[in-house]
């Protein structure tokens, strides 16, 4: 769900809310709660199951190593944003083919950094540009995306995890003629909206359609499939939701947060914008920063290897903080959002998603296997080829859990 949900500054503005699906019947239940009652233990955390089922393992597209775009002299500055960069924010357009791009920025918080992307998809039908979780519209940024010579049309926030709300009534500002579709359940200082247009919805902009079941179809989903997670979770405050999309003519998922795809190696060129040569030359820069990223602890072994680093990369996977928050408290309603998107019905080769790298070369069974433990009991049918992490690899976020489930 979303991967930074990732970044500490959203897990202290929206009190840690998890990222569920549709499901009338919230579930209550803790993450020791439902480990327990599943049967998954702690060694089989970073699952992907495509090994032990013969699945063709997902990896990166080749359109990920197609030339960078950037514009500089266009302008870096814009203040306020949520979390630095200020001065300095860079941003890199990726050529992902198929008449899609992608525009990163960085996200720093305190010692937790990551990179965020809007996903851009040019339709069909009109032309015009389709413009997933847009990021801060600095002078760089509206330079890439006016390159591209195609009108902005509509404007969609996914989900209603901040680090992907704060930048949208900017961006609308920007381009006030595009239509603005948004996830259900907004709530908080930067707008709220409920799961209908009849409700009061106060944004700062314009709202022009929200995307939850009984609403009306925006024009453009007769290009998309759409699947809604929402959820009321008691013991928490306010919903959480996610969007997911797929886009028929090019076969491809979008996805914010619900899965990632960390490559191995040394850090993408975007972190040395803000951080030093020394910095990023580090070999542990890279393990380090998605370790703090994905909140799991900075544990070397013997060979001064990161084992939480090595069991995320160069794999499609949920993103841990998500597993411990969000899936572990609403099993069923995750488990029916990941079944809407597999079960056939959603035809793609490739995802692209809100951090880290993409385009993903990979079908709808390799994601229902990044989430084979919600739907395997045995562990013995979960993969056995990732490295095993003990107990207090955990610890972090069972105190986050705590937290949660304390700050009602």
């Amino acid at each position: 769900m979303r991967v930074v949900l990732f970044i500490f500054g959203l897990c202290l503005a929206q009190k840690l809310n998890p990222t569920v699906s549709l499901s009338k019947n919230p579930i209550e239940s803790s993450r020791r709660d439902w480990f327990g009652t599943t049967g998954v233990v702690l060694s089989t955390v970073f699952t992907n199951a495509g090994a032990s089922y013969g699945l063709p393992q997902p990896n990166l597209a080749d359109e990920y190593g197609l030339p960078v775009s950037t514009d500089p002299s266009a302008g870096r500055f814009y203040f306020p944003t949520l979390t630095p960069p200020f001065g300095n924010r860079a941003t890199y357009r990726y050529t992902l083919g198929r008449d899609a791009w992608a525009f990163e920025q960085l996200l720093t918080f305190a010692n937790v950094s990551a990179t965020i992307r809007c996903n851009v998809v040019k339709l069909k039908e009109t032309g015009g540009l389709w413009v997933h979780s847009p990021q801060w519209p600095t002078g760089e940024f509206c330079s890439l995306l006016d390159s591209l010579d195609s009108p902005v049309e509509h404007i969609v926030l996914p989900c209603n995890a901040i680090e992907h709300k704060a930048p949208i009534k900017a961006f609308t500002k920007k381009y006030p003629k595009a239509k603005v579709w948004i996830a259900p359940g907004q709530y908080g200082p930067l707008g709220s909206c409920g799961k209908t247009l009849s409700e009061k919805c106060d944004m700062g902009y314009r709202v022009d359609g929200i995307l939850s079941p009984g609403n009306p179809m925006p024009p453009w989903s007769n290009e998309f499939d759409i699947s809604t997670l929402y959820i009321e979770l008691p013991q928490n405050a306010g919903p959480v939701s996610e969007v997911a999309f797929c886009h028929r003519p090019t076969r491809t998922l979008v996805s914010t947060d619900a899965v990632v795809y960390i490559p191995s190696g040394t850090a993408p060129a975007i972190y040395s914008t803000y951080f030093d040569a020394k910095t990023t030359q580090d070999p542990a820069f890279w393990p380090r920063t998605v370790l703090q990223a994905v909140f799991l602890p900075l544990k070397t072994n013997a060979d001064g290897e990161f084992p939480g680093f090595e069991a995320l990369k160069d794999r499609l996977v949920r993103a841990p903080i998500l597993r411990a928050l969000a899936d572990s408290r609403a099993p069923e309603a995750v488990r029916g959002w990941i079944q809407e998107q597999t079960n056939g019905a959603w035809d793609f080769d490739r995802i692209v998603t809100s951090h880290f790298a993409s385009p993903i070369k990979a079908s709808p069974s390799n994601v229902r296997a990044a989430f084979d433990y919600l739907f395997e009991k045995e562990n013995s049918k979960l993969d056995s080829s990732l490295p095993t992490l003990t107990c207090q690899d955990w610890d972090l976020l069972d105190s986050i859990n705590q937290f949660v489930e304390n700050s009602n």
